[in-house]
């Protein structure tokens, strides 16, 4: 092999911040080349590494799974400069007043969802708010919900629960991390530019574990009072329409990374 560094695959992941079976789901995609054999061992290099922080800056960026190998492996010059161009992209900072021009919402209404606790910018260290995409998103799909007649003050008073709930859980999934992860990682003594690297890398694998699990069930519990209630008390009209819709549900849901 070319790099200088060899990998088992419980390192070559740990080293990724992915599972072992993520990076076998990759294999079996085409989206990582086969190892190196020695016996029964399977070696991994640098090659392997730093194409599974490729495909992961492709799939932050939103690129699917189905898209990468091929952008990866059969870009010409000028595809391969959109690809750069997306890993390296700075994410875009908004203020109050383009993210209102974004929206098609009042500032006066977005310092009401931010002061609410629904809206949630960054700050820096000067103490100044910024807002993302993100944020573009999450004003959108208040609009949507609150444009089916739900009034804002009882939503408001649901989302005031959920709130709460997701502060408990972010704490105690945090304390698992610190515990868990990154104590570990400095109980190894390396570089400390290196513990950084894996810790940040940890916390993102950790991110996007939590959050397709905290969605996953999310949903599922909706669907469940959902269909109890309708089971109960819904037309038969209704029994058929919630049945189709779940299956339409289960079938259009992502698969969490790996699956």
């Amino acid at each position: 092999m070319d790099g200088t560094r060899r990998y088992r695959v419980d390192e070559l992941a740990a080293e990724a911040a992915v599972s072992v079976e993520v990076i076998r789901s990759y294999q079996s995609r085409g989206l990582l080349p086969p190892p190196e054999h020695e016996g029964r061992v399977a070696w991994y290099d640098e090659r392997h590494l730093d194409r599974l922080h490729r495909i992961r800056d492709l799939k932050d960026n939103g690129w699917p799974l189905r898209s990468i190998a091929a952008a990866l492996d059969d870009a010409g010059p000028e595809l391969r400069s959109v690809i750069e161009d997306a890993v390296d992209r700075p994410e875009e900072l908004l203020d109050l007043a383009t993210l209102a021009e974004r929206t098609g919402v009042p500032v006066a209404v977005l310092r009401s969802f931010e002061a609410s606790g629904v809206l949630r910018p960054r700050h820096d260290a000067d103490g100044r708010r910024s807002f993302t995409t993100a944020d573009v998103n999450a004003v959108r799909a208040l609009l949507a919900l609150l444009g089916t007649g739900v009034p804002m003050e009882e939503f408001m008073a649901v989302a005031d629960v959920q709130l709460t709930a997701v502060t408990t859980v972010a704490t105690g999934t945090f304390e698992l991390f610190l515990r868990y992860l990154r104590e570990p990682l400095l109980a190894r003594e390396v570089a400390p530019d290196v513990e950084a690297e894996r810790m940040a890398g940890a916390l993102r694998l950790l991110l996007q574990s939590v959050g397709t699990l905290l969605t996953y069930n999310f949903q599922r519990t909706i669907l469940d009072v959902a269909q109890q209630f309708i089971a109960e008390q819904g037309t038969e009209e209704e029994r058929a329409a919630l049945a189709r819709e779940v299956r339409r549900h289960f079938e259009l849901v992502p698969l969490p990374e790996g699956v």
